[in-house]
């Protein structure tokens, strides 16, 4: 099955998919139709992985030349991220190789090898055979070796740098913890005898850290993605947030300063952090960048007197503020003829797309923001309007996540 889908003429065939609706809808005609000159199971194999293609189009620029598994798709790193870390350390390392551990289909391995030669390891062979085929396609395979092998149980060759993505699902649920990790994070600081430059792929909610590193939350289309424990950087902060926009990539770090708290009053302007901004604890230079402040000790939201352009924060301009009430959340949205309204929430119990079939709106009416948060006990509405475009550009639809 594998060969056929590795096959160069299979190509043919993907390309004919590239075209048809692969929706839920059609995909028993089109396997039907597939299957009067292929093999079932290949039929399928080939409409699965099409499938999974226009799936990582999100991910991988290249990826209508790929091949994935469907889990190994859902935890690769995207393009962005992995060619910022490459990046990193290859500035870091001494000359020389770099390891790939547990390279899965090859997404970190394709930015690794596009700056040195790379030993990859990885213990499904599935997945070792699609990431040395992804190499392949990328024209990097001479700079590439991959072992399907568990690299926790051979003698690594030297190298100046390894990248460790360990699996954090066990049994199809995610874990949390470092030690539950596959491998541990115990094997992975073994390496640390034979390697200084480590960067290892983690949870984003990691909260217990190794001796010794430093830890990067790393912020793509704006959501905090994964964390990232680095060792052997003498040049890094204890903390830092990377976050990825469309100019670039920005770094803001924690340097241990607590954010002020003040008011919040109409005319403000709220700032709601990135989430690899809190997740880093960055508020403190995050307020001090802005002139902001906390209006709660224990809500990520910020407020100012004026707006800055910040890549570290959305903004919305603070129009009214009022204790929740559904009344009057409906009476004002009528007051203002709004038509189209973005719900957020921080601190709030309920979740708001719950309110909207109740919200009262105004046909071809403005739009709006309604950011439910809290104070206290007390749970309070700020109507305002969004200043910023959303990362993933949709504004209509977004929820904040309490972090």
């Amino acid at each position: 099955m594998v060969d056929f889908l590795l096959a160069p003429s299979t190509q043919l065939l993907f390309d004919a998919l590239a075209a048809e609706p692969l929706d839920d809808s059609q995909l028993l005609p089109t396997l039907a139709r597939l299957r009067r000159q292929l093999p079932a199971p290949f039929a399928a194999a080939l409409v699965d992985q099409a499938r999974l293609r226009r799936r990582a189009v999100a991910k991988f620029g290249a990826a209508s030349q790929m091949f994935f598994v469907a889990e190994a798709l859902e935890q690769a790193t995207a393009e962005a991220p992995a060619r910022q870390r490459a990046a990193q350390l290859d500035r870091l390392a001494p000359a020389g190789p770099l390891l790939d551990l547990g390279c899965g289909i090859g997404g970190d391995l394709l930015a690794l090898a596009r700056h040195r030669a790379v030993f990859a390891y990885e213990l499904d062979p599935l997945r070792a055979r699609f990431a040395a085929a992804n190499v392949a396609a990328a024209g990097l395979a001479e700079r590439v070796t991959v072992y399907p092998c568990d690299w926790t149980a051979m003698p690594l060759p030297p190298a100046a740098a390894a990248f460790v993505d360990p699996a954090r699902r066990h049994a199809g649920r995610r874990t949390f913890d470092l030690h539950a990790l596959q491998p541990p994070i115990e094997a992975v600081l073994h390496l640390r005898r034979q390697i200084d430059c480590l960067a290892v792929k983690v949870m984003p909610g990691v909260q217990e850290l190794p001796t010794g590193c430093c830890v990067e939350f790393v912020s793509h289309q704006g959501t905090c993605k994964e964390a990232v424990l680095w060792f052997g950087r003498p040049d890094a902060p204890a903390r830092w947030a990377s976050v990825h926009r469309s100019d670039g990539w920005h770094s803001l770090a924690n340097d241990g300063s607590r954010p002020p708290l003040g008011p919040l009053e109409p005319g403000m302007v709220l700032y709601e952090p990135d989430p690899a901004v809190i997740r880093s604890g960055a508020l403190g230079p995050l307020c001090a960048r802005i002139g902001g402040h906390l209006f709660a000790p224990d809500i990520a939201y910020l407020v100012a007197p004026h707006w800055h352009e910040q890549p570290f924060a959305q903004t919305f301009a603070v129009e009214e503020i009022h204790r929740f009430n559904l009344k009057v959340l409906n009476r004002r949205l009528k007051a203002l003829q709004i038509g189209t309204v973005e719900l957020l929430k921080r601190g709030f119990p309920q979740e708001p797309e719950s309110l909207r079939p109740r919200l009262q709106l105004t046909p071809g009416g403005r739009s709006a923001a309604v950011i439910l948060t809290r104070r206290g006990d007390e749970h309070w509405m700020i109507l305002g309007q969004r200043l910023t475009t959303h990362p993933t550009g949709n504004n209509h639809a977004h929820t904040g996540r309490d972090d």
